[in-house]
């Protein structure tokens, strides 16, 4: 328990390093910090849900310090002035994903237009089986259900950096 709380706020931290550096690479790319020891590589954002009222976007994070490595769905709302998204389980497939919720104010990409929602985290063989056919996934809690379809290019990326 100790170390998976560890781990959670290791990426939480480096989910706030990564996501205040985009506005250095819109369109993805590579980050090393040698003060902190971490380094990683992003995609780039891409809307992905279809939703009728809500716009979900993502980005692929695949984050490595020292000898551990997170690979990371990264989840934001754009903000459409009604109410921000709250969730608090991804499932796929019947599988139940890890996830946690984000919060903060959500500047990326040199502006602040997008909420933070949450991170998928994917073990190394859902990575790849991702990267391969792409990820499906239905975001569930308090305000409600929205299906996500996320390309394998996605994570394809992500990985290529």
């Amino acid at each position: 328990m100790l170390i998976r709380w560890h781990t959670l706020c290791f990426v939480f931290t480096l989910f706030l390093w990564l996501t205040a550096m985009q506005a250095l690479a819109q369109g993805g790319g590579m980050l090393s910090n040698a003060h902190t020891g971490m380094s990683g590589s992003y995609s780039a954002q891409m809307r992905i849900s279809d939703h009728p009222h809500h716009v979900l976007v993502g980005h692929v994070i695949l984050v490595t310090r020292r000898a551990e490595t997170v690979r990371a769905l990264v989840i934001g709302q754009r903000r459409d002035g009604v109410h921000r998204l709250w969730f608090s389980e991804a499932w796929s497939d019947g599988i139940e994903l890890p996830y946690a919720r984000t919060r903060g104010l959500g500047c990326t990409h040199g502006h602040c237009r997008d909420a933070p929602v949450g991170m998928i985290f994917l073990s190394q063989a859902l990575f790849a089986e991702a990267a391969e056919r792409g990820l499906s996934a239905r975001l569930v809690g308090p305000s409600g259900a929205i299906d996500i379809a996320v390309p394998a290019a996605l994570f394809r990326a992500a990985a290529a950096m």
